[in-house]
């Protein structure tokens, strides 16, 4: 049963990335009020990451419910809300930055 609520998390959530936003309820300061989210994709150290973003101010109580119901990044200012048990790098779309370090290596002989 828990994956065919997956599934659909996962068509709600390809349809708003595809649609480019949604328009949800929340409550700020015991009001109602109707709020338009919409997709931000932003570079990150891991890769290219949609966050749904929000012009007006919305509660952080209200921002994690919204990141569960959805399963996306909400973003609000300097807030960021990830579904719970996800991070960044669950998000990521199109390549991330990967660099391979490797370290010089000299070699010498000695002489005698």
């Amino acid at each position: 049963m828990p994956d065919s609520i997956d599934t659909s998390h996962d068509q709600i959530s390809k349809n708003i990335l595809k649609q480019g936003y949604i328009d949800v309820k929340v409550y700020v300061s015991g009001l109602r009020q109707s709020h338009r989210l919409q997709v931000v994709r932003e570079k990150t150290a891991h890769g290219i990451v949609p966050f749904l973003v929000s012009q007006y101010y919305i509660p952080l109580q209200e921002l994690i419910r919204l990141a569960e119901q959805l399963q996306l990044p909400l973003k609000h200012k300097d807030t960021t809300v990830f579904p719970k048990g996800k991070a960044v790098v669950d998000f990521v779309e199109g390549p991330g930055v990967s660099a391979k370090v490797q370290s010089t290596t000299i070699e010498a002989e000695i002489e005698d």
